[in-house]
């Protein structure tokens, strides 16, 4: 379960067509190369989906006050990005509600700090925040989440939640997502495309067998990897692939189709001299740990809290 909503968080499952848009254009390849290691500094992550940012709704709605409904109805009205975006939802849903819950959790901004093999994801979600953290050389990994949503629907221990683990006990690859990318085929383009100008390797993933009867598959998964980045990056991302170099750019087809039906990519990444407060990871007691069902329950509750501040 807990993996589930993991994947979940940062991959967004629907079944729709997407029209094409700048979002899902190829890579800008006009940038300067860069051509020195990235070893300190964050990566500014954005979710696309349609030509939609779906962060673009995060920081406008204060779930620490009473009067949540109020707030999101007075922004749907007025502001562009929040209408779309909720406009985006109901158009899935009207085609698969399972679709648009899926999109509900992946509306979020994400910061990575990183330095050398150790990296702290922050994320801000609706109603919700989360640290995932990894350190590669030490074998550990953590997963905090927290409601900003003053309810009474959760208790006041399960507010907060912790996930402490090693990765190496579960098999890297199941602690973020259940795709078995041993079923799929692995190529690597000829061409190199450049992402906030650094250069990478296209690799495609597409699967062995196709089950034209199953409601949801992955059709394609093309992903843009550099030597310069470490591949402890990786870990943070929707899909975790055993890719030796850091992965900047996934684009993601869930349907048979010429355009991808998500891009995730970098809107600003920075070298910059961390403090150590950027790579300390929130936690709380008790600690879980990571495959208990418990704390996959406790961690949707959570996700879904500010959704459901709008039923008051």
């Amino acid at each position: 379960m807990k993996k589930v909503i993991v994947s979940s968080l940062l991959s967004v499952f629907f079944l729709f067509s997407c029209s094409s848009s700048d979002e899902n254009k190829l890579p800008d390849n006009n940038h300067e190369i860069i051509d020195t290691p990235f070893t300190e500094g964050f990566v500014e992550m954005g979710i696309f989906s349609n030509d939609i940012d779906l962060g673009k709704l995060i920081g406008k709605i204060d779930f620490s006050k009473a009067n949540v409904k109020e707030q999101y109805e007075k922004l749907v009205a007025n502001d562009a990005d929040a209408k779309a975006i909720i406009d985006l939802i109901a158009t899935i849903g009207n085609q698969n509600p399972l679709a648009a819950w899926a999109v509900t959790l992946n509306i979020a901004e994400c910061t990575y700090n990183i330095k050398n093999d150790e990296v702290l994801g922050k994320v801000c979600g609706f109603g919700w925040t989360m640290d995932n953290y990894y350190n590669k050389s030490q074998n550990q990994a953590g997963l905090y989440l927290e409601t900003l949503v003053q309810t009474d629907k959760i208790t006041e221990q399960d507010k907060k939640i912790y996930s402490s683990y090693k990765p190496s006990e579960y098999g890297t690859s199941g602690a973020i997502n259940d795709v078995d990318f041993s079923q799929f085929n692995r190529e690597t383009k000829s061409a190199k495309q450049t992402v906030l100008g650094y250069e990478c390797d296209v690799i495609v993933y597409t699967p062995k067998t196709l089950d034209e009867n199953a409601p949801m598959q992955l059709q394609k998964l093309v992903v843009y990897t550099s030597p310069l980045f470490t591949d402890a990056i990786n870990f943070a991302h929707p899909f975790y692939l055993e890719e030796n170099q850091g992965i900047l750019r996934l684009d993601v087809y869930y349907l048979n189709s010429e355009t991808p039906t998500l891009v995730m990519k970098p809107k600003e990444i920075k070298e910059i001299k961390l403090t150590a407060h950027d790579l300390i990871s929130r936690t709380t007691t008790p600690v879980y740990p990571q495959d208990d069902i418990n704390w996959g329950f406790k961690a949707l509750a959570i996700m879904m809290s500010g959704w459901g501040a709008l039923e008051n």
